[in-house]
């Protein structure tokens, strides 16, 4: 078992609110158990926590809401998304979601809206700011 220095334990906190985010949208008051399964390839998890630091909770609420409940997005959180974020960091994070059987996600959905939601926002954020 690996130990818990001080790396894991931010990656850990990093990771963990990412997913309570999701969680609390997708679950009701039932007990909710998550296991995060072993990283796909050395490094995933860190490049997770790095994609998170680059986006606000609230944009990250918001971009996470529309792509599971097609909540509208705004034209600040997609800036953040697509200039702060990142294509890679957002296809990153939702292979991690994906990644959790426990959320119930499906995979086809989730995959076709994470697609939509980083076009609309493609189109709402600013050439040139």
């Amino acid at each position: 078992m690996a130990k818990l220095n001080q790396y894991n334990l931010s990656m850990a906190i990093a990771l963990l609110s990412s997913i309570l985010i999701v969680a609390s949208m997708v679950t009701s008051e039932e007990e909710f158990m998550i296991t995060i399964p072993p990283e796909p390839e050395p490094g995933f998890y860190k490049t997770i926590e790095e994609c998170i630091e680059k986006m606000s909770r609230e944009c990250g609420e918001n971009i996470v809401k529309a792509v599971l409940e097609d909540e509208d997005i705004s034209e600040q959180c997609c800036v953040e998304l697509v200039r702060g974020m990142g294509k890679i960091c957002h296809d990153d994070l939702l292979q991690f979601y994906v990644s959790l059987p426990q959320l119930g996600f499906n995979v086809t959905h989730l995959n076709i809206r994470g697609h939509q939601v980083w076009n609309i926002c493609i189109s709402k954020t600013p050439s040139k700011m």
